[in-house]
């Protein structure tokens, strides 16, 4: 008997964004939060990324300006 192999989890992308003077938090592009600074918008990305991939997927996180890479593996993420 053939063991099934399962299909790479989709990468759900999360983005800290400055809209309107207040930071959002947005997953693959849907409204997930909002709040006062770059700081906090990234660390709410990276906790929620962090809680995703606890779940069994995949995540990354993205911060305006030009989409830059925030690590979110580690215990306290700073963009």
């Amino acid at each position: 008997m053939k063991a099934l192999k399962r299909a790479a989890p989709r990468i759900c992308t999360f983005r800290a964004g400055l809209r309107g003077g207040v930071w959002q938090v947005t997953r693959d592009y849907v409204f997930h939060g909002e709040y006062a600074s770059r700081e906090e918008a990234a660390e709410g990305a990276c906790n929620a990324a962090r809680s995703l991939e606890a779940a069994g997927g995949a995540a990354r996180v993205l911060a305006t300006p030009g989409d830059t890479p925030i690590p979110h593996h580690t215990s306290r993420s700073k963009p």
